[in-house]
């Protein structure tokens, strides 16, 4: 294979993978199709060994091998169907997802293609989103939920939020597009955010997200001030939304109330999952149940715990809780690794820096929504970070200053 036809390969994998980003928005079948080109025209390259090679010597790398690894072990003991343990591991494909985008993303220009690319296909429905709201137009959807559902598209938005604003703390012009356009589309974001799209997990994400990036370059006895000076804005933003208080008060009042409910509500669920999983990862705290085997242990317990006409006895695929998803199948061992992979994702040396900022910010936000959700290994939110994380954190080709970006692109 020449080289030429190895390089256009690869652009057409770059491409393919933009497309299923903003397809997983819009449309699984899409995503799907965009995803599959990427893998098919990336193994076709002739690249992907030597790319793999020298992806495995980086921390995020190989603590996430090691973490697949244990999934794989934990497959052995579960006392379900090999089909569910096979199903359990096959979600876990982000993983694999974010490796394949971090050997692929290695030009700057191709970075902000993805990151322009991105935010187009985010503002089509964010104008949707918002002339929907105003009753202009009627659209296929509620003006809360065209990106899928309500959690997806909150996602969405806080995390086009969070790089319009690091482009206007970094002053950075992508693709030649004047610097005005992130404050001003970055601000929509946010209204949209707290006014319209009423996601936790997306103020959730704003929050921390905007946290983690004002904060990264401030000095340590600036940082409460910063702190302090979103909480003052993030109570504004709740005093004058009725749509938030309404999304914040309900959640509180599900929680608080959920032992004398008799009814099923979401945070009452939620709740009433995480008492019964706790009580699981104390049976089995070391190994876990096995992969796959968490939907049979919850259903045994239920059973033995309540009525039958309890509403508290419903079954459920998950705990809500990513954290306590894989304590519970995977171990002790499962959670020290997954835990271990995070921390060597945010501690990233060897990307370009001024990419690591935006990354570590989208990281800690899905960090604190994971406490809610299965957010790394869900097909959109999972798929989302995965791309964000690896074309964010790809080593610049020949470069041998990571620290710094390359306004011009290596020549082929």
């Amino acid at each position: 294979m020449t080289p030429l036809t190895s390089q256009r390969l690869l652009d057409l994998a770059r491409m393919a993978a933009i497309i299923a980003c903003v397809g997983i928005l819009y449309s699984p079948s899409v995503a799907t199709i965009g995803l599959v080109v990427t893998y098919v025209a990336f193994l076709a390259s002739g690249q992907a060994v030597s790319r793999t090679k020298s992806a495995l010597t980086r921390p995020l790398v190989y603590w996430g091998v090691a973490f697949l690894g244990v999934v794989l072990l934990a497959m052995t003991y579960a006392s379900v169907p090999w089909s569910d343990r096979w199903t359990d591991f096959y979600k876990w494909r982000t993983i694999l997802w974010l490796y394949v985008t971090l050997m692929l993303f290695d030009r700057t220009s191709w970075r902000e293609r993805f990151l322009v690319t991105f935010l187009a296909g985010t503002a089509v429905a964010l104008v949707g989103s918002f002339v929907s709201a105003a009753g202009w137009v009627t659209l296929w959807r509620a003006p809360q939920e065209l990106l899928r559902n309500t959690g997806t598209q909150g996602m969405a938005f806080a995390g086009a939020a969070l790089i319009c604003t690091w482009m206007t703390l970094e002053k950075r012009s992508l693709l030649g597009l004047a610097t005005w356009i992130w404050p001003v589309l970055g601000t929509l974001y946010i209204v949209n955010v707290v006014f319209i799209t009423d996601a936790r997990s997306g103020y959730a994400l704003l929050g921390i997200g905007s946290f983690i990036l004002f904060c990264w370059k401030a000095a340590w006895q600036y940082r409460m001030l910063i702190l302090v000076g979103l909480l003052v804005v993030g109570g504004l933003a709740f005093t004058v939304s009725p749509r938030m208080q309404s999304k914040v008060m309900t959640g509180v009042t599900q929680w608080t109330t959920e032992s004398e409910s008799a009814e099923l509500t979401n945070f009452g669920s939620r709740r009433v999952f995480y008492q019964n999983s706790l009580e699981l990862i104390r049976e089995n705290w070391l190994l876990g149940v096995g992969s796959g085997g968490f939907v049979q242990a919850y259903g045994e317990h239920v059973a033995k715990k309540y009525e039958a006409s309890d509403w508290r006895v419903m079954q459920t695929t998950d705990p809500h809780n990513q954290y306590m998803a894989v304590w519970i199948q995977q171990g002790l061992g499962g959670l020290v690794l997954f835990l271990a992979w995070i921390v060597a994702v945010a501690r990233e040396g060897e990307s370009p820096r001024v990419y690591h900022r935006l990354a570590v910010a989208l990281l800690a936000g899905w960090c604190v929504t994971s406490l809610f959700s299965s957010h790394f290994r869900t097909f959109a939110e999972g798929h989302l970070l995965a791309t964000f994380l690896g074309v964010l954190l790809a080593v610049e080709a020949h470069s041998t200053d990571t620290t710094q970006v390359s306004t011009n692109p290596p020549q082929t």
